[in-house]
């Protein structure tokens, strides 16, 4: 038995809105367990960005006062030059500065037109010979207090302090999304189940007349389908908000790391599109199963 496409349209849109609270109640833990799912994505993306602005083996950085003298800067210089447990150190002039300060606030021009390369301090970044943290904050120490530092930030430590704490949030949020999407499909099976017993007859006398299980079973899928979509948007708009929520946050802190964690669109897509596939995985996998085990009973 052939199936027209207004036919599925009809059928869907009427299982939609038989059960509103029900639909409702999907839709909704969809769109939780979702929302978790690509929190928990975006988090993790922050922090690979994050360990990335540390790359090169750099462990630290000797941050110069923006008013530091030349003959300051030369002094620091040759120190890291002529220490033995220093590997190897570059310096990075104010230009570099700015345009690392214009890369990391891209999203965020305002910011970057009220700053100029000269109010930026310089920097070394610095290689020791070995990577313990305590041997690094050792070595740091020395360079803390000397004549124009305005800064020692150590990387490695930082990055491992971050690395517990995010990994620690990341897998206590994903834990939560599935039990949430577990749930969901579990409330996306007793949906689509009570739609195919309020309309038990009406599928009763299709079967008589010769309808295939797809003829039945399709439009219930389709409608958890849509469930499923429904709730996948509203938890990238969601996540969505979320990353403008963080970008607002570092626009007014001065903890410019933060704008690591302040995705792009172009970013933001793969992910999205993950939720959606996620999201209507779920609803035909879940209203599939309710389907077939109401046609097999």
């Amino acid at each position: 038995m052939a199936i027209r496409f207004d036919y599925l349209a009809k059928e869907t849109g009427t299982n939609l809105v038989r059960n509103p609270s029900l639909t409702i109640a999907a839709v909704l833990t969809v769109a939780v367990s979702l929302a978790l799912l690509g929190f928990s994505l975006v988090f993790r993306e922050g922090v690979s960005r994050v360990s990335e602005r540390w790359s090169d083996d750099v462990e630290f950085i000797v941050w110069m006062r923006p008013d530091a003298t030349d003959d300051q800067i030369a002094s620091v210089d040759q120190k890291l030059a002529d220490n033995p447990l220093v590997t190897d150190h570059s310096y990075v002039n104010r230009e570099a500065t700015f345009a690392e300060f214009r890369e990391y606030y891209a999203d965020t021009p305002e910011i970057v037109e009220t700053v100029e390369p000269a109010q930026l301090p310089t920097s070394y970044r610095v290689v020791p010979a070995a990577s313990e943290l305590a041997f690094v904050d050792s070595l740091g120490q020395e360079y803390e207090g000397q004549p124009g530092v305005s800064d020692v930030v150590f990387a490695g430590e930082f990055i491992k302090q971050l690395n517990a704490i995010t990994g620690l949030a990341i897998s206590g949020v994903t834990v939560v999304a599935a039990v949430a999407a577990v749930a969901a499909l579990l409330l996306m099976y007793n949906t689509i189940r009570t739609a195919v017993f309020a309309r038990r007859r009406e599928v009763e006398v299709m079967k008589l007349v010769g309808a295939t299980n797809w003829f039945v079973r399709i439009p219930f899928m389709l409608e958890g389908l849509v469930q499923g979509l429904i709730g996948a948007g509203l938890a990238v708009l969601a996540m969505f908000g979320v990353n403008r929520m963080i970008r607002d946050s570092q626009a007014a802190s001065e903890l410019d790391f933060i704008n690591s964690f302040v995705l792009q669109p172009a970013d933001l897509g793969p992910i999205s599109l993950w939720l959606l596939a996620a999201g209507a995985a779920i609803g035909a996998i879940g209203s599939g199963f309710a389907v077939t085990r109401y046609l097999d009973a």
